[in-house]
């Protein structure tokens, strides 16, 4: 392994041997006990706060729960752990249908996530974002100002062509959480064909896993 690499994977708190098992199979109980090994001295908030990302990805919402727990948000805390933070219990919310837990969470801090995600060290992951603060504002009957953020998220996306698919799936996702059932049927169906076009999968598993985002958003 390259002196780059081995200083940008432990700024990431990973090791070649995990961004292996990501490579060939994604999240997964394997990458996350090698994840614990790894963080086994010391679990820093942002070790906590990738953990509760790969829990909720995996729907095992009560060990993202947990995961949260471990993090303290307060008036000193640092904006990037903030945020994040705030991303993470967004879509917790979000996984668990908890819709108006998420906008009282959303309403509280949209000021202070929509200049984060804007900033050009986050402004990466505003695809993230949007998608959460577009879902949340869909169930809870908000649409227009859903609207508003899926267009960012679009637009963040366009400038990254591996994120093309995300807002494909939050129009979906806003449709079926606003109750919209027929035209969120229309949205599946052109959905699962791009999906199945699209061919700039960086991994081999990601096709289907965005079929099983989109499967678990039409429930």
């Amino acid at each position: 392994m390259g002196l780059m690499k081995k200083v940008l994977y432990k700024l990431a708190g990973i090791n070649e041997e995990l961004v292996q098992i990501y490579e060939s199979k994604g999240y997964c109980d394997e990458y996350i006990d090698k994840f614990k090994a790894l963080h086994s001295k010391k679990m820093a908030p942002m070790d906590y706060l990738t953990l509760a990302d790969i829990y909720i990805s995996m729907k095992r919402y009560s060990d993202a729960e947990e995961m949260l727990s471990h993090v303290n948000i307060g008036f000193m805390t640092d904006d990037t752990i903030k945020g994040m933070y705030l991303l993470q219990r967004l879509n917790l919310y979000i996984g668990e249908g908890k819709g108006q837990e998420a906008f009282e969470v959303f309403a509280r801090e949209q000021k202070f996530l929509d200049i984060f995600f804007s900033a050009p060290a986050y402004k990466r992951m505003g695809v993230a974002y949007y998608d959460a603060a577009a879902v949340t504002l869909a169930m809870n009957g908000q649409l227009e100002a859903a609207g508003r953020y899926y267009q960012l998220e679009k637009q963040s996306a366009e400038a990254n062509n591996k994120a093309y698919l995300y807002p494909v799936l939050t129009n979906v996702h806003m449709l079926k959480a606003a109750g919209n059932d027929d035209m969120a049927e229309e949205a599946a169906a052109k959905a699962r064909e791009e999906i199945m076009n699209f061919n700039s999968y960086s991994y081999p598993w990601q096709k289907e896993q965005f079929l099983d985002m989109l499967n678990d958003y039409m429930k």
